[in-house]
């Protein structure tokens, strides 16, 4: 039984947020709300004392002593208060920073598949509105869980004192409280899970919506989209309302038994005040106790409303946390900085274990230096193959090497700090232009960098004329930029960090050809001796490079020069006879 009972209290939401890492706190914190609790046994007795004087030969000194003594213990009560109030309250928002740090640093270790199955709207609910659920249990719900069970303790054998006979009658209600708790706290559960799960799904459509203003705007279908997120929020409304029903019947219903024993109270307690049973003062401060009982109560479908809504996120955030990154650092990584050489030695690779296989046996070599190209159909495994150097997605062991040396036992930040690495998809952060550039960059943070930079990239002279120059903040993604500007300031972003490898994944499709050809040629003559590795499928820009890697269905079907490839007239020289006869027509 007590080993049960452990396993149960090492399991819960207070022990595994709160008193886990802040046990200090949490018996500072007891000890004052148990010293509180003790000291406001003294009031209704204090009054007892008075009143029974005042029924008697009243006595100004004895008066004056009590007022003086009752003060003397609001004091006490309030400085103990103000010690409880810091050690629960302060340190849940303690605990709120820790699992807000973790939450946020997990995320951050995890890969693609993780990002495909959660939604940003529905993470974004979990961080911030699951997270501020639990602080609420941790803080106010275990304070006042505490306060109760203290009452339940010290205020009965009080009044059992004053009274074993009227106790009995105000008590009499008192077993319908667990019954009834026990009831409801099931419906409370499941009914504030799917308040939070339908949360979420109003953050993913706002999220949404707001990324992609400019497809809702130029589609005309903003009264649409209002329709359906009025539709969502009349849902979340009626969720919260049922969720409203149980939550609004737990104080009401305690409280209603607690007042149900202050009648009894009256009718019982009076007739033997009249008998000359007890004192008219003891009847006083037995109402005081039984008054004292209607917080307990209340407090007791509070704190279960409150721990069933903290236990149902953090559920919620568990969900999250049980996910298991599938790239794992090594302990014994090496710390090396690669010359450049790529090899790719029988690569097989599929997103999922249920679908078709991306990348079928694929075998590559790429000198240090060389500059090479991949080309192919769309769907050929292309950003695949880039993605899994610097591995954003995961290798298998003896798949990828670098110099030789497999990258899955190089220092995983090690290998990212040496490959700048710009994909498809242009991010950028709502920060100045200059911290945009230098995001990579950890020491020599200044202006003249970044605009080393971004001259390299092509995009200098059109940052020169933003209001702010490099000062100028940008809105969400570079909403207030171009396609072609985002796309040049995420490649001056990538070189920034003088990589050995710089991999360039399809991120010049928004800028002409001409802008396209001086950006590799800076490239090129900048960065002397580096590996260039581009994903592209403007074939007219590559016929310099070194070697062409051409790919179909996850397969390398043909490699060479240009020259070579349109000797053989296979893909690739039906490839760029079309994007030719496509640049002529156009």
């Amino acid at each position: 039984m007590l080993k049960k009972l452990r396993e149960f209290w090492e399991k819960s939401i207070i022990f595994r947020v709160f008193v886990k890492k802040y046990k200090r706190y949490f018996i500072f914190g007891t000890i004052s709300l148990v010293a509180v609790d003790i000291i406001n046994i003294f009031p209704p007795l204090i009054i007892k004392k008075a009143v029974d004087i005042l029924s008697g030969e009243a006595d100004i000194t004895k008066i004056a002593t009590i007022s003086g003594l009752f003060i003397l213990v609001s004091i006490c009560q309030g400085v103990c208060r103000y010690l409880w109030r810091m050690n629960f309250i302060g340190t849940s928002f303690r605990c709120d920073y820790d699992l807000r740090m973790a939450f946020f640093e997990h995320i951050e270790t995890l890969s693609q598949r993780f990002f495909q199955k959660y939604k940003t709207g529905d993470l974004m609910s979990r961080a911030t509105n699951d997270i501020g659920a639990v602080r609420m249990a941790v803080g106010p719900g275990l304070l006042i869980g505490l306060d109760a069970i203290l009452y339940f303790f010290v205020i009965p054998p009080i009044i059992i004192y004053l009274s074993p006979r009227l106790s009995f009658y105000t008590f009499l209600l008192m077993p319908l409280t667990p019954f009834i708790a026990y009831k409801i706290k099931d419906v409370i559960d499941k009914r504030f899970r799917d308040v939070q799960e339908h949360f979420s799904r109003i953050s993913e459509k706002v999220q949404e919506n707001i990324s992609g203003i400019r497809v809702v705007k130029s589609f005309n279908m903003s009264r649409q989209e209002k329709e359906s997120f009025l539709r969502l929020c009349k849902d979340f409304m009626k969720k919260n309302l049922k969720l409203a029903i149980p939550q609004s019947l737990l104080g009401p219903v305690f409280e209603y038994i607690t007042y149900m024993g202050i009648i009894l109270l009256l009718f019982v307690g009076g007739k033997m005040v009249i008998d000359g049973a007890i004192t008219l003062g003891t009847l006083v401060a037995f109402q005081r106790y039984i008054s004292m009982m209607v917080w307990p109560m209340t407090a007791i479908g509070w704190c279960l409303s409150l721990l069933q809504r903290g236990s149902a996120s953090m559920r919620r955030i568990d969900e999250v946390m049980e996910e298991k990154t599938e790239i794992v650092p090594k302990d014994n990584a090496a710390l090396c900085v690669p010359k450049g050489e790529i090899e790719f030695r029988d690569v097989n690779f599929r997103y999922d274990c249920h679908k078709e296989w991306v990348l079928k046996g694929i075998n590559l070599k790429i000198p240090a230096g060389q500059r090479t190209a991949i080309v192919g159909p769309i769907g050929s495994g292309k950003s695949t193959l880039v993605n899994m150097l610097s591995r954003i997605i995961p290798v298998n062991d003896q798949g990828i090497f670098i110099d030789g040396v497999d990258i899955n036992t190089i220092d995983i930040k090690a290998l990212r700090k040496c490959i700048g690495f710009v994909p498809q998809d242009t991010f950028l952060f709502s920060e100045k232009v200059e911290d945009n550039i230098l995001f990579g960059v950890e020491t020599g943070k200044d202006n003249t960098n970044a605009q080393q930079f971004a001259r390299i990239a092509g995009i200098e002279e059109e940052i020169q004329e933003l209001p702010q120059k490099y000062e100028s903040y940008l809105g969400e993604r570079g909403i207030n930029l171009s396609g072609g500007q985002k796309q040049r300031i995420t490649i001056a972003r990538a070189l920034a960090i003088r990589p050995s490898i710089i991999i360039l994944d399809d991120c010049l499709s928004a800028v002409d050809a001409q802008v396209e050809g001086t950006i590799m040629k800076n490239i090129l003559k900048n960065f002397p001796g580096r590996t260039l590795l581009v994903v592209t499928h403007r074939l007219p820009a590559i016929r310099g490079f070194d070697m062409i890697v051409v790919m179909k269905e996850g397969v390398i079907v043909e490699r060479g020069t240009h020259e070579q490839l349109i000797t053989v007239n296979g893909l690739y020289a039906s490839l760029y006879t079309k994007e030719v006869l496509e640049e002529r027509l156009g």
